[in-house]
C-alpha cells in the first residue's frame, strides 16, 4: 500500500482529480494577492482623487450617501490609505451590493458599481466556491486536499533525488517527456514549501466555513432595539472618541450597525501593530447613538485561535510583506501552475 509504486499512483490520482481546480486556484489567488493594485489599475477614475484642500467631515459623507441611497444599508466605509485614494462605501441597496467611491476632499460621489461583478470579487468567489456556493466551496476544499496529497506523495516518491534536480536542471535538448518531467520536478522542489503552505491554510479555511455553516447557530437579532437612522450616527464624534481612547490609533475602516445593533466598530492599526495578526489589529466599539467609547480590542491580546486564524490568512494571501512578498507569491503561484500543467502532460504522454 505504501510502496513507491503505490505512492506514485496516488500522486497521479491527486494531480488528475485536482489539476484543473489547482490551476484556477493559482490564477485567482494571484489576482487576490494584489487585488487592491488590480482594482486601482482597472478603475483609476473610481479609486484615485486629487488632493484639494482639507478632507470633509465623515458626517457629511454619510449624509451624501443617505441622500443618494435613502433605502440602502451602509455596511462599512473603507477610509483612504493615501492622500490620493478615494473613500469606498460598501452598501446593500435593493438586494444588490454596491461599492460607492467618494472624494474625501469634496464629499462628492465619484461613481458606483455592482460589487459582485467586479474582477476582484469574481476572483474571490471563484477562488473560494466556483461561484456555486455552497457546493463549490466543498469542491475547492477537495482541490486543496488534492494539492496537499500531491505535494506529500511527490515529496516522498522523489525523496532520494529532491536536491539533485538543481544539478540536473531542465534538459531542453531532450524529448518533450523528459523536458516536462524536468520542469515538473525542478519547479515542484522550488515551490514545495509554498504549495504545502497554500494547501494547508486553504484546507483550514474551508473547514472553518463548514464549521460555521453546520456548527454555529444564527445569532438572534435584538428586535427590541430601535433602528438607528444613518444620519443620526455621530460618526465624527465616534472617530474622535476612538482616537482619544486608544493611543496612536489609525482608523482604516468603519463598520456600521447591523439590524438591531446599536454599536459602531472602527477598525485600524497602531504604529506597533503586527501585520501577521491581520489587516486590522486594533478596533474600537462605540455607541452609535451618542458616539461614546464602549470598548477596545488589540489582536496581541487575543486568544490562540484568533491569532492562528489571522496568521494563516496573512500567510495564504501574502499581504504581510509588501510588494516584494506579493511578487514572490505570484511567481510561486505561476510555478505551481506549471507543475500542474506539466504533470497533466506527463500523464497524457504515459497513458
Amino acid at each position: 500500500m505504501f510502496s513507491d509504486k503505490a505512492i506514485y499512483r496516488y500522486h497521479r490520482i491527486f494531480g488528475l482529480i485536482g489539476g484543473l481546480f489547482i490551476l484556477l486556484l493559482t490564477v485567482t489567488g494571484s489576482i487576490l494577492v494584489v487585488e487592491k493594485q488590480v482594482d486601482a489599475l482597472l478603475n483609476p477614475n473610481l479609486t484615485t482623487v486629487q488632493t484639494t484642500g482639507q478632507r470633509q467631515p465623515y458626517n457629511r459623507l454619510v449624509a451624501t450617501l443617505h441622500q443618494q441611497y435613502p433605502a440602502a444599508q451602509v455596511r462599512n466605509i473603507r477610509l483612504s490609505d493615501s492622500p490620493t485614494e478615494a473613500i469606498r462605501a460598501d452598501l446593500m441597496d435593493k438586494g444588490e451590493r454596491v461599492w460607492v467611491s467618494m472624494n474625501p476632499y469634496t464629499g462628492a460621489i465619484i461613481g458606483a458599481r455592482n460589487a459582485e461583478t467586479t474582477l476582484i470579487r469574481r476572483a474571490r468567489e471563484l477562488h473560494e466556491n466556483l461561484l456555486l456556493e455552497p457546493v463549490g466551496g466543498f469542491v475547492m476544499g477537495l482541490a486543496g486536499i488534492c494539492l496537499l496529497g500531491s505535494v506529500l506523495t511527490g515529496t516522498w516518491y522523489y525523496r532520494r533525488s529532491l536536491l539533485s534536480v538543481f544539478k540536473i536542471g531542465v534538459r531542453w535538448n531532450k524529448s518533450p517527456r523528459i523536458v516536462y518531467a524536468d520542469m515538473h520536478k525542478w519547479l515542484g522542489v522550488v515551490a514545495l514549501l509554498f504549495m504545502l503552505m497554500m494547501s494547508a491554510t486553504g484546507i483550514f479555511f474551508h473547514w472553518e466555513q463548514i464549521e460555521r455553516k453546520f456548527g454555529d447557530e444564527p445569532r438572534p437579532e435584538n428586535k427590541e432595539a430601535t433602528p438607528i437612522s444613518l444620519t443620526a450616527i455621530p460618526v465624527d464624534a465616534a472617530m474622535a472618541s476612538a482616537k482619544g481612547s486608544i493611543a496612536d490609533f489609525q482608523p482604516q475602516l468603519i463598520d456600521f450597525p447591523k439590524a438591531g445593533d446599536t454599536t459602531l466598530v472602527i477598525r485600524g492599526n497602531r504604529p506597533g501593530s503586527i501585520r501577521m495578526l491581520g489587516k486590522y489589529n486594533v478596533s474600537a466599539t462605540v455607541d452609535a447613538r451618542d458616539g461614546h467609547y464602549v470598548s477596545g480590542f488589540d489582536a496581541r491580546d487575543a486568544d490562540l485561535e484568533y491569532i492562528a486564524e489571522h496568521i494563516f490568512e496573512e500567510l495564504h494571501f501574502g499581504r504581510y510583506g509588501g510588494i516584494i512578498t506579493q511578487v514572490i507569491y505570484i511567481l510561486l503561484a505561476m510555478a505551481t501552475a506549471v507543475v500542474t500543467v506539466t504533470g497533466l502532460f506527463l500523464w497524457y504522454l504515459k497513458k
